[in-house]
Order: C-alpha cells, then sequence, then structure tokens
C-alpha cells in the first residue's frame, strides 16, 4: 500500500487546476508536488503560486515521483496522457471529464488499467458531496418511495459569458452534453442506477460570440450540439428526461428532479458539491430543505474524487469515482448523440453488467411516420 502522504502530480494548469490545488491542500492525506503543462509559462505560474517545481508533462509520469497523477487537460488529449501515465506504472491516475471521446477508447482505459493493477478515477466527484449524499440516502431510506420518473436540465447561455476562451467548450465531443452533461448522469447513474438511451433530437446554433476577456466580441463557429433534448430509462425502467443546452436566456427549472409514490425531491446543480435538496411530500406542494446525513467527509471541493482515489491506494480499497463508471457515462453520451442524428433510429445501451464498461450501443431501426 502507498505511503501517507499521497504525492499527487497535476498536468494541465488552468482554471479548474486552481480549485484541485485549494481542495488538495486542506487534506493531510495528500501532498501536490510537481505540475505540468503544454505551456510552460503556465506551468511555472501555477507551481510558484502553490510552492511546487514545474516540468514538462512526460516528465511528471514518474512513479519515483508521485503516486498519483491528475489530468486536467483539454479532453483530447485525455486518452493519451492515461495511456502514458499507465505505461509509466504511476500507482493511480485521476482524469478530468470526459474520461475520453469515445466508448470504446474510455472501455480501452479501464481495461488497461485493470491489467495493470493501476487505479483509474474520473470526475465528476459531486457525487462524493454533501448535497448529494442527502438526495442518495433519502432515496435509499423510501423517502420519496418507489421512484416513478425523473427529469434533469441543464438550461445554459453558454460559458462564452463569463470564459475568456469558450471555443474548447464548443468541439467535438462537447457541447452542453459533453462538458456538463457528466454532472447529470453520474447523479442519476448513482441515484438510480445504469441508463438505457431510446431517443433524442438535437439543435445547433453555431455562430458564438466571446463575452469576457481580451477576445471580447470575436465570433467562433460551435461544433457540437448547443442544445439536446433525450429520452431514457434506468433501472427498473424509471423514464427519465434529459435536457441539456448552451441555448437558454434564462431559466426556473430545477436541475434533477425525482417523482416518487409517497414525494419528490429536488438536488441542486450537479456541477457543485454544495446546495439545498429539498423535499415536498406527495401532494402538499410545500417544499422543505432536508437535513444533511453528515457522511460528508471533511474537505468538500473540486478535488474529493483526488482524495477519495487517495484513500483507496493507501487501503487497498476501490475508489468511489471509478473509470467504469465514467465509461458508462461515455457510452450513454455516444447513445445520446447517435440517437439524435438519426431521427428514426432508436438506439439503445446494452445492459450494464457490474464490473465491466459499457459496450457501444446498437441501433433498432423504427418505422418512418
Amino acid at each position: 500500500m502507498t505511503a501517507i502522504p499521497v504525492r499527487v502530480g497535476i498536468i494541465g494548469c488552468g482554471m479548474v487546476a486552481e480549485e484541485y490545488a485549494t481542495t488538495l491542500a486542506a487534506s493531510p492525506l495528500v501532498r501536490l508536488t510537481t505540475c505540468a503543462d503544454a505551456d510552460p509559462a503556465r506551468a511555472t505560474a501555477f507551481g510558484g503560486r502553490h510552492g511546487i517545481p514545474a516540468t514538462e508533462p512526460g516528465s511528471v509520469l514518474d512513479p519515483d515521483l508521485i503516486d498519483l497523477a491528475v489530468i486536467l487537460t483539454p479532453p483530447h488529449t485525455h486518452r493519451a496522457l492515461v495511456l502514458q501515465a499507465i505505461a509509466a506504472r504511476v500507482p493511480a491516475v485521476w482524469s478530468e471529464k470526459p474520461l475520453a471521446l469515445t466508448p470504446g477508447d474510455a472501455a480501452q482505459l479501464v481495461s488497461e488499467a485493470d491489467s495493470a493493477g493501476i487505479l483509474l478515477g474520473a470526475a465528476p466527484d459531486t457525487t462524493l458531496g454533501p448535497a448529494f449524499l442527502t438526495a442518495h440516502d433519502a432515496v435509499r431510506a423510501g423517502r420519496i418511495g418507489t421512484v416513478l420518473s425523473a427529469t434533469a436540465t441543464l438550461m445554459s447561455t453558454g460559458p462564452e459569458r463569463w470564459h475568456p476562451s469558450p471555443e474548447p467548450f464548443y468541439a467535438q465531443g462537447a457541447g452542453p452534453l459533453g462538458d456538463m452533461g457528466p454532472y447529470y448522469l453520474a447523479a442519476l447513474d448513482e441515484l438510480l442506477g445504469p441508463l438505457q438511451v431510446h431517443s433524442a433530437t438535437a439543435n445547433t446554433r453555431k455562430v458564438r460570440t466571446i463575452r469576457s476577456g481580451p477576445a471580447a466580441g470575436k465570433h467562433f463557429t460551435a461544433q457540437a450540439p448547443t442544445h439536446i433534448a433525450a429520452f431514457l430509462t434506468a433501472a427498473d425502467g424509471v423514464p427519465v428526461n434529459l435536457t441539456a443546452s448552451f441555448d437558454a436566456a434564462a431559466t426556473r427549472t430545477p436541475r434533477i428532479e425525482l417523482q416518487g409514490i409517497r414525494g419528490a425531491l429536488v438536488l441542486p446543480d450537479p456541477n457543485f458539491h454544495i446546495g439545498d435538496v429539498l423535499f415536498a411530500e406527495y401532494g402538499t406542494f410545500t417544499w422543505n430543505p432536508l437535513t444533511s446525513t453528515g457522511r460528508a467527509p471533511q474537505t468538500t471541493g473540486r478535488g474529493m474524487g483526488v482524495i477519495d482515489l487517495a484513500t483507496a491506494l493507501t487501503q487497498g480499497t476501490s475508489p468511489a469515482c471509478t473509470g467504469a463508471r465514467a465509461a458508462r457515462i461515455a457510452a450513454v453520451s455516444d447513445a445520446i448523440l447517435r440517437a439524435a442524428a438519426r431521427p428514426h433510429h432508436a438506439l439503445r445501451t446494452p445492459p450494464h453488467q457490474p464490473g465491466t464498461a459499457e459496450s457501444p450501443a446498437t441501433i433498432t431501426k423504427e418505422p418512418t411516420r
């Protein structure tokens, strides 16, 4: 087993890396020891802020220097870097979402890590936060009874409103489904069980305008669908309606809502670890916050999954946010996009087998209406 503190190296020193570093600094279990970025100046600046040396991305992946690699680079680089970490025999690897751009690649990473005896974890880790744990315990305790249906709704104006370089959020494989969808799909997967995709539609508002930073006013073209609506089912046939959009003007729609025979539950934004979980008893239409279960760890924030992965590394256990779950989410996201591209076909992901990654979705021809 690995000694404490677990030595952590970060690859990718952008905005999210600051959140990770803050969370990791609050835990005595881990110690951030090095960092790297494709832009050496950015790595040097990040290292200076956090008192660690900066180096080349390939040099970080050395088990003599780190016990756990944290990959926070753009999505299209995740697969190659995870494979490099596995080949270098780094004991544990954490990847930001998505684990890979295709379900086949995600499944390959899970298989390679398992074969090498390396722990593979992947974002999102918001299912470890106090808000989700409160909702999870309420569902398991039967607070709302048998779950009858669920809705998950992401309605956003898009990251160009606040991010100075939003183009990567609209690249192929990104968009609202690739960028934000994993938070919603992971929450649904944990609450209701593995998801099946039945149908979807998509639209794209292609021309976007940057609203902040030095490039404000610049136009760029979205490559990914910017509004997706999908119909899914979870375990026991629970119907789930999912909407993911970067085209909204404003919204008051609940992020995730579960309807049961005894009541209803509303979860806060699954992009964050905290927030109120609201409960309404059947027929009352009165929403009240649920008391936290108290199961949340002492350190809360983006990077909790890394701490959980480090715990598994030191105790010889399995992490909560596994690569296998990330592979299931990749398969569901891919099935949604395929269904949206084929309006006269139904796409259904095959039943999930415990301990395995999802296999590619199958296509069934439907009658033309």
